[in-house]
């Protein structure tokens, strides 16, 4: 496969269209099997004269634009104002044009699709981009993920205060939702939950609901305070306050989800945390960062880079790139190295977790294309 991406400040979408769509003209490549549009907000309104200008310039196989709060692409990232990406995916055999399926889902396309059906039980990956203000959005992502437990799925709810949020080129209506099915491509789906480790891995050995009795039969309490005890006393009440437990992948020991500590209780010497676990989980004290994804986001990344990724953060990767509107992601670029990437800011991720993937309060998630292992 081969991906490519562009990226544009030009404050009118025509000119901003046409930046674009030359940059991927001038790798004189056949029709794309894959493009995504990102654009902000200040393109919203003219989401369908952009999409049929790609439409009638690029002819790709399958094309969706995506309108968000900010874009992510070539390098930079653009916070306020205007801009747009585009991302391109040629793969090297594409007979059958069955590798790439896009689909726009509601309850008749969840509940009595055969075609969909059958490509969320056999895609290899699944992105699903999702519309915040559609009530029914999340039970439909529920659905989804229910359908491929164990299997990939990311992607990410947008964020965006006007004009058309999603567009599919194939079809006639605005959608709230969509999947993008991939087929006997490798990719790798990930994700940065924004936390920085604090110990090494341990066993929960006695939980009650939500609130974390025993690690490693010693009361949760006094093994948090050991915890904070190798903490610089200047940093501790700050570590403290931003207190979580990561829950870790049985074979490998990664980060899979994490729960917020909410409070002690002294009469049980037990903790309070956001979300339940269970004796024999294995978990890790973390501190969860304040400032969005970077504190493990080269790490969640590492491995060899890929042909191309598509990235969804809900934050600015460069915190700088807020006072001046646009900057340079040089964190992306050095943890995917020659890889083509493109994304958005979104509301929240979608990602792999604990057995199925849904959406969680992590603040990065990416697929990585032609890399199959960290």
């Amino acid at each position: 496969m081969r991906c490519a991406a562009a990226l544009s400040t030009h404050p009118i979408p025509a000119y901003a269209t046409g930046d674009v769509i030359a940059e991927l003209l001038a790798l004189d490549q056949p029709p794309a099997d894959l493009v995504i549009a990102f654009a902000t907000p200040a393109f919203g309104g003219t989401a369908e004269d952009i999409t049929e200008t790609i439409r009638v310039l690029l002819t790709p196989l399958n094309a969706v634009l995506v309108v968000s709060s900010g874009v992510i692409g070539a390098g930079s990232e653009v916070t306020a104002g205007s801009g747009i990406a585009l991302w391109s995916l040629w793969l090297e055999d594409s007979s059958g044009n069955q590798a790439i399926r896009v689909f726009s889902i509601d309850d008749q396309v969840l509940n009595h699709d055969r075609e969909f059906m059958e490509s969320m039980l056999n895609a290899s990956d699944v992105v699903l981009i999702g519309d915040p203000d559609e009530p029914r959005v999340t039970g439909w992502i529920d659905q989804v993920c229910s359908l491929r437990i164990g299997r990939s799925v990311s992607g990410a709810l947008l964020a965006a205060s006007r004009g058309g949020l999603l567009v599919d080129f194939g079809s006639t209506t605005t959608p709230s939702l969509l999947a993008l099915a991939f087929t006997g491509i490798e990719a790798t789906a990930t994700m940065a939950h924004g936390t920085t480790p604090l110990s090494g891995p341990m066993v929960a050995t006695n939980a009650v609901g939500s609130m974390l009795c025993e690690i490693d039969d010693q009361s949760a309490l006094d093994t948090v305070k050991d915890v904070l005890s190798t903490i610089e006393m200047a940093k501790r009440a700050n570590t403290a306050l931003d207190l979580a437990v990561g829950l870790l992948e049985l074979d490998t020991d990664r980060v899979v989800d994490v729960y917020r500590v909410l409070g002690a209780d002294r009469s049980s010497n037990s903790l309070a945390l956001s979300h339940p676990v269970h004796a024999g989980d294995r978990i890790t004290f973390l501190r969860q960062d304040r400032f969005g994804p970077l504190a493990d986001l080269e790490s969640s990344l590492h491995g060899s880079s890929g042909h191309g990724a598509l990235v969804f953060s809900c934050g600015a990767l460069n915190p700088n790139s807020e006072l001046v509107g646009n900057g340079e992601v040089g964190i992306l670029d050095e943890a995917l190295g020659n890889s083509a990437y493109a994304g958005i800011h979104a509301a929240s991720v979608i990602g792999p977790g604990t057995g199925q993937s849904g959406l969680c309060s992590a603040p990065f998630a990416a697929v990585i294309f032609g890399r199959s292992h960290h």
